[in-house]
């Protein structure tokens, strides 16, 4: 259907020859879905991920439903399609339970050779719902999101504004009107967060049948990757956030440069803790050791100063910059 594109894309991504195949799978906890395996193994060794998740009208127990839209409904034999797709059916009467889809990306992790910096998720209406909740559930596991014809609880973005976005909805949607996805779109946006929209101004309810037949949602998916990773910053840039911070009115934290890495030493305690930059003013610890967070997020006032930090996402707990010095 699109091999032409996908045979193009390849040419980058892959080498070495196997049997494209999509599969009736179960998970333990009784998960049905169907599993695609590209015919051509990236040269990475590792499979980008794309996980599908269909509308209502396709839940049940009847996989061949599944097949109906989306993905699904073009992955065959003859297809060069540069991911491993899991396409899971949702059990008639129920919507998509979260923590089963987690567990079954878990399992194909363990089946399969995946790139887990390269893990998307998709769905149109219920899916497209789904595919929200799910990036909110576990923001930092998706390199992508392209929800279709959804919505989701626009007071939760926070969690997920470094999630990048692309949303469709049909224009004249009466199922779902496209003011659902105007609200997530906007509050992303507010939030400085990579959020791309496309309204199809003439379009119903299905607005995933041109959506998922365009390559070039699929090219823009490969062209993120998991924003976890550390990158190097010089020592006078890392001198920037040293300091003393006002955690409460009558508790402090302090961060630390020593050599070239940043520690920070919670109130109360003696006990210093690696902080690793992933982004720009943003920096992680190893696990959520602190205040029940892991993330930190320094804010610079007009001049490029450091004056405070945010625990966490959503900018819940802010700390003030004392101007003494931490030394």
């Amino acid at each position: 259907m699109h091999s032409k594109f996908f045979s193009l894309l390849f040419l980058i991504l892959v080498s070495g020859i196997s049997q494209a195949q999509q599969t009736e799978e179960t998970l333990v906890t009784y998960t049905n879905y169907l599993l695609y395996v590209p015919s051509q193994k990236p040269a990475s060794g590792k499979y980008p991920l794309l996980l599908f998740l269909h509308g209502s009208g396709e839940r049940g127990e009847d996989l061949e439903k599944v097949k109906t839209h989306g993905p699904p409904s073009f992955l065959n034999d003859s297809t060069d399609f540069p991911f491993v797709v899991v396409s899971p059916q949702c059990p008639e009467g129920q919507r998509w339970n979260i923590p089963l889809l987690l567990r079954l990306l878990d399992q194909i992790e363990q089946k399969l050779p995946i790139d887990t910096d390269r893990e998307y998720v998709t769905g149109l209406s219920m899916g497209g719902f789904g595919t929200w909740e799910l990036a909110q559930a576990a923001p930092s596991r998706f390199a992508a999101i392209a929800p279709i014809c959804g919505g989701g609880d626009s007071t939760r973005l926070c969690v997920m504004k470094h999630v990048p976005t692309w949303v469709f909805h049909g224009g004249k949607d009466q199922v779902v009107p496209p003011a659902y996805s105007e609200k997530m779109v906007k509050g992303l946006r507010a939030l400085g967060a990579e959020v791309k929209y496309t309204l199809y101004p003439e379009l119903y309810h299905d607005s995933w049948s041109i959506t998922y037949a365009n390559p070039e949602l699929y090219k823009w998916l490969l062209q993120h990757k998991r924003g976890h990773n550390s990158y190097a910053l010089g020592k006078d840039f890392l001198q920037l956030y040293e300091g003393v911070y006002q955690y409460s009115a009558s508790e402090n934290l302090l961060i630390n440069l020593e050599g070239n890495s940043l520690y920070i030493t919670p109130p109360g305690s003696s006990q210093k803790i690696l902080i690793e930059p992933f982004a720009m003013h943003q920096f992680r610890t190893a696990d959520k050791s602190f205040a029940g967070q892991n993330e930190l997020y320094f804010k610079l006032d007009k001049k490029g100063t450091v004056v405070g930090l945010t625990i966490g996402p959503c900018d819940l707990t802010y700390c003030e910059k004392n101007i003494r010095s931490a030394k």
